[in-house]
């Protein structure tokens, strides 16, 4: 099974793009399946501290938390607009603050505060506010091909990617339109 990503997302981004990335619609499977496979993943990317688990109710609200960043992402490539309330709802629990840094400018982390998966989504939280403070947030998009929806940086310079991998997504698309083209000139 293929994870790697052919457009990776530049710095810590590229954190929330795998995370998003952890369900494989196009090939099947999923690294959070059940909650010893979504402690192993998160543990693997210091999303969890030492000795930290994830539990069974924890492991589906991050599965809703990553189909709902998928669906801000599918909503920048022309997909339908996401359901914002949902992605509120989820983030209210997350606890950040705000620290005052070295240079005396304040930065946003996360807190402390909450059971593991809270933490998580706090953590990735603060990944996405600073990619926006940088600009490359809105650059992050989910693919077209609803049989893919792998999440892919666009960094093209006009900002029109809309495959996460042209010989792939995009020629299927190609070619099931040039066969749509085809078959209603007969």
């Amino acid at each position: 099974m293929d994870w790697s990503n052919p457009k990776p997302a530049p710095g810590s981004l590229a954190l929330v793009q795998d995370f998003i990335n952890t369900r494989n619609y196009f090939r099947g499977g999923d690294l959070l399946e059940d909650a010893e496979a979504a402690t192993t993943w998160l543990a693997g990317r210091g999303l969890l501290g030492e000795g930290e688990r994830i539990e069974e109710a924890e492991r589906r609200l991050l599965v809703t938390f990553r189909e709902g960043l998928r669906t801000l992402l599918l909503a920048r490539n022309g997909g339908p607009p996401p359901d914002l309330e949902v992605l509120d709802n989820l983030l209210a629990p997350a606890a950040l603050r705000v620290r005052f840094g070295p240079d005396g400018r304040p930065a946003i982390e996360p807190g402390s505060e909450g059971d593991s998966a809270e933490r998580v989504v706090a953590r990735l939280l603060v990944v996405v506010i600073q990619a926006e403070e940088k600009g490359t947030w809105e650059r992050l998009k989910a693919c077209c091909n609803e049989d893919c929806k792998w999440a892919f940086y666009d960094a093209s310079k006009n900002r029109s990617g809309s495959w996460c991998n042209m010989s792939i997504c995009g020629a299927r698309h190609k070619m099931r339109a040039y066969r749509k083209r085809k078959s209603g000139t007969r």
